[in-house]
């Protein structure tokens, strides 16, 4: 291996040396970028800057100072949108802010109809503008605070022309009763009580409706209902007291928002709806007497009702009032109020109420709390219910403490007595037993009464060893029981039989009338 010669070496080293000296001395006045003095001079608190993000239409005309994010969204700082297409008084808006030397710490933001600005430290907002007739414009500013108190001198800002929308309004689901499937054409009756609910809404934010106006048959002269500390009510209760009268009948009502705008003109009954009954008829309530045909397979024939009104046209002193509750399968259009207060009212109108089901879904539990305003008012009822049915929470109209099964096979043969308690008086009570006549072929309830003053038992099924027939029961259980406690003013009786089953000795109408015109007295 040949070496290099150390003479070569150190002859190379020294001319690098000398080269490095000589560069040294040449670049002496060259100035270094790396090496720059900072200045020493203090610059003041930088204001921060503001910015919004706002959803648009693609078709929106910006000005400048705009920046495109997608196709339905801009950044827009320190500038007035131009040509911008009409919104809606519903204003959802997002701003940020950013600071150069520090951070953010809140925003004020005005709107052009506020007298000062408001503080917050969001950064979005959901805005309902004040709009007052068909279009207006309304600007929005911004402006971002910092750490150190400073505010954006230049605010974000932004005009927004808003097309106010018109209300909408539809009847609340289930709130009028339903016509037969492919059957409009048949009555919804009513007495004259009945509440009409509304569901009313705005594009522009349902704060902007202030007015219901509703009209009973003639629309040239409107009711109107405003709203008031901030509250507008969605249903109305037309009464006698305004003019609602025996004979046939329709309701309208439209919504009306703070510009004075619209909805359409809904109706109760609506001839173009063919889910609605195409007619409405209200009668009087007629009598102190109610008899409530809760049984909805008799709604066709009447077999039933025709049994009890013989029996009221003989007891009854002056006359009586009828109402109809229908089912999903019959009577449709005559279903239960969907309110309350309907049904209370309807009861109200009557000193005495007698009250039949049987077979099929009865209403007594959805009107049991109606029932209890009744009775705890005064009201007296006697209730037929021939069905297998167990009393809920609502059943307070009465104190049955729990219910079997009276015939667990669902039959009861006839020749059976139902033995009668009416005090100790016998002869009374040999006279008001009674006897089912004919085989009651579903499932019945015997009654355990509550341990309460007012409650008995006023009717007990005849014992096994003295009937003529077989029975499915053991001892005497109750299918009766009386309601009245020294608290309450108002009176009811639970039969668990259906009472047209029970005429074997041809006695309901002497029992009805003992009801009525006895107890009920």
């Amino acid at each position: 291996m040949n070496r290099v010669p150390f003479k070569t070496v150190k002859i190379f080293s020294l001319f690098l040396i000398f080269i490095l000296i000589w560069l040294h001395i040449s670049c002496d006045g060259i100035k270094n970028p790396f090496l720059e003095k900072l200045d020493n001079k203090e610059h003041g608190n930088i204001p921060p800057e503001t910015y919004f993000f706002i959803f648009f239409n693609t078709d929106t005309t910006y000005g400048q100072d705009t920046t495109w994010i997608s196709d339905q969204a801009v950044i827009t700082k320190d500038t007035v949108i131009s040509s911008l297409d009409t919104t809606a008084s519903r204003q959802k808006i997002y701003w940020w802010g950013e600071d150069q030397d520090g951070e953010v710490i809140g925003y004020y933001y005005q709107w052009s109809y506020m007298t000062e600005p408001a503080f917050t430290v969001a950064e979005a907002g959901t805005f309902y503008v004040p709009i007052r007739q068909k279009y207006d414009r309304f600007e929005f500013f911004v402006q971002a605070v910092d750490n150190d108190s400073m505010i954006d001198p230049s605010p974000a800002r932004m005009s927004f022309p808003v097309y106010n929308s018109n209300p909408n309004i539809d009847f609340r689901l289930n709130s009028n009763p339903s016509a037969p499937a492919g059957h409009p054409n048949v009555t919804a009756v009513t007495f004259p009580h009945r509440t009409f609910i509304w569901d009313a809404t705005d594009p522009d934010g349902n704060e902007t409706i202030v007015a219901i106006h509703w009209a009973l048959d003639d629309t040239s002269s409107w009711h109107v209902i405003n709203k008031e500390n901030n509250y507008l009510t969605d249903q109305v209760t037309i009464t006698s007291d305004n003019c609602l009268v025996e004979g046939y009948h329709k309701f309208f009502v439209k919504a009306v928002d703070i510009a004075g705008a619209q909805s359409k003109t809904i109706m109760f009954p609506d001839s173009l709806d063919d889910e609605v009954p195409n007619r409405w008829y209200v009668q009087e309530a007629r009598g102190s007497v109610l008899l409530v045909n809760d049984y909805a397979q008799d709604q066709s024939e009447y077999h039933v009702q025709s049994f009890y009104e013989d029996i009221l046209q003989e007891v009854v002193a002056d006359t009586y009032s009828v109402w109809e509750i229908g089912s999903t399968t019959n009577n449709l259009q005559n279903s239960l109020p969907y309110t309350s207060t309907d049904i209370e009212a309807y009861l109200g109108y009557f000193d005495k109420v007698i009250w039949f089901a049987h077979l099929g879904s009865p209403h007594i539990s959805e009107a049991g709390l109606s029932i209890t305003k009744y009775v705890k008012n005064g009201g007296k009822i006697f209730i037929t219910n021939g069905n297998e049915e167990i009393p809920d929470t609502t059943w307070t109209f009465t104190n049955i403490d729990s219910v079997y099964r009276l015939n667990p096979g669902g039959r009861l043969l006839p020749g059976i007595d139902i033995n009668a308690h009416f005090g100790d008086n016998e002869e009374l009570n040999n006279a008001l037993t009674l006897n089912n006549d004919q085989l009651i072929g579903n499932r019945v309830s015997a009654l355990v009464a509550g341990n309460e003053e007012g409650v008995d038992d006023i009717y007990t099924m005849q014992h096994p060893d003295s009937t003529s027939v077989s029975v499915p029961y053991l001892g005497t259980p109750s299918v009766c029981v009386r309601y009245k406690p020294s608290y309450i003013e108002g009176m009811s009786i639970y039969f668990s039989l259906p009472l047209h089953y029970c005429n074997g000795y041809n006695n309901v109408k002497d029992l009805l009338d003992h009801i009525l015109n006895v107890e009920f007295k």
